[in-house]
């Protein structure tokens, strides 16, 4: 992986199943983490982008991100990521390049 690749910020929002009120109701909804993280967002077209349909037709996005624990077991259910306006879902779990937990990729694809 070439660190300068890495340039855009995108931020994760954890699916947040709030404390019980006093009425009963479980507020919940998207979390947005306060600091975002540096990844590289590559937008699948062309060749890259019909190979990724072929498992799967809704992904438009590759994601790549410095491994995190926490990000490495989430899935598309409990974690969303935001990027210049547009908001991405995840197609099944992270990807652990090379089995080293260094670096995770994500298939996601446009929230809608």
């Amino acid at each position: 992986m070439d660190i300068g690749k890495k340039w855009d910020l995108v931020t994760l929002e954890w699916w947040d199943k709030g404390e019980r009120t006093d009425s009963g109701a479980t507020p919940e909804g998207w979390q947005p983490e306060t600091d975002p993280v540096w990844a590289e967002v590559e937008q699948l077209r062309g060749r890259t982008l019909f190979a990724a349909q072929e498992a799967n037709a809704e992904t438009t996005a590759r994601i790549r991100i410095w491994y995190r624990a926490d990000i490495a077991a989430a899935t598309g259910k409990n974690l969303r990521l935001r990027h210049g306006g547009m908001t991405y879902q995840l197609e099944g779990r992270p990807i652990d390049l090379g089995g080293r937990r260094t670096e995770l990729e994500l298939m996601c694809h446009e929230w809608v």
